[in-house]
């Protein structure tokens, strides 16, 4: 594990693959030659050519307006964070992602799928990274407000981000983050919205959705389960693996569109627990 110390840390200290595009693109025709783009072209045709191109400046766009997000509201949670040199905790570095926060837009979209009163729910992100999805949770009407994340310098800049951000919009001021692995985290015994945005690889995801299946056998309550993916091959097993656990329906939500604040569209599924009948040997409370 690598030590470091995280006072002062920002993400020019973290390997951020959102930023130095243009620098990239220049520096490869200074090295290569003003022909070897059009040499690229001819090889893949200008159809593929022209949809890279497409998705970079797409992701130039995206960067540009969540800095600016930043800017307006005095905080440090863009950019595209590689997990290799951070310190972790737990054995799961390897089947973490890249910590990518979810556009302002897209995550209002996705609240909007969701009922309007949610007072007395806890809002969590699994992977909440430098905090942005934290950030624009504090808008809506949550009891409490939790981020999970298992890198120590990304928790150092979320809690100076919540300790900064201020804005006249927030509902809820509640907000903590735990440096933890997520397959130990323990679920409050509130009622619940577990946000995901593609954290981790399947085999993490099914222990994480294991404990919080059993933290809802042993006390039922409302509960709601956002999973959200840029990456198709995610959402795919996804969404089965939340079904298998036979006690979540998920439920119809209208397709994202297009922003232009996201790297790309984000597909999403949003699932709803259904408290098993009465004389299943469950414990009662008030499920939603």
């Amino acid at each position: 594990m690598v030590s470091r110390d995280t006072q002062g840390l920002n993400s020019a200290d973290l390997d951020d693959r959102s930023t130095g595009r243009i620098g990239r693109a220049l520096r490869f025709v200074r090295q290569r030659g003003v022909l070897e783009p059009i040499r690229l072209v001819r090889k893949y045709g200008v159809a593929q050519s022209g949809r890279f191109v497409a998705r970079n400046i797409r992701h130039i766009v995206a960067d540009r307006l969540a800095r600016k997000w930043d800017r307006d509201n005095g905080v440090d949670t863009a950019g595209s964070i590689r997990l290799d040199t951070l310190d972790v905790v737990g054995p799961y570095r390897d089947q973490g992602n890249e910590c990518v926060c979810t556009s302002p837009k897209s995550f209002s979209f996705i609240m909007k799928s969701l009922p309007l009163d949610l007072g007395g729910y806890t809002f969590i992100d699994i992977g909440s990274g430098k905090s942005r999805t934290l950030l624009l949770a504090s808008h809506y009407p949550f009891a409490a407000i939790v981020g999970v994340e298992f890198a120590k310098e990304l928790v150092e800049i979320a809690r100076r981000n919540i300790a900064k951000y201020k804005s006249a919009g927030q509902k809820c001021r509640a907000i903590t983050v735990i440096e933890a692995d997520a397959t130990t985290y323990e679920f409050p015994e509130s009622p619940l919205l577990v946000y995901f945005y593609n954290p981790f690889s399947k085999d993490v995801f099914d222990v994480v959705m294991s404990n919080l299946a059993s933290s809802l056998e042993q006390r039922r309550r409302g509960c709601f389960v956002v999973y959200g993916s840029s990456s198709h091959s995610a959402i795919d097993w996804a969404r089965p693996a939340i079904r298998e656990k036979g006690i979540f329906e998920e439920l119809a939500v209208p397709a994202m569109p297009h922003f232009l604040d996201a790297v790309r569209t984000i597909d999403y599924a949003v699932f709803r627990y259904q408290a098993p009948s009465e004389g299943s040997g469950h414990k009662s409370d008030d499920a939603h």
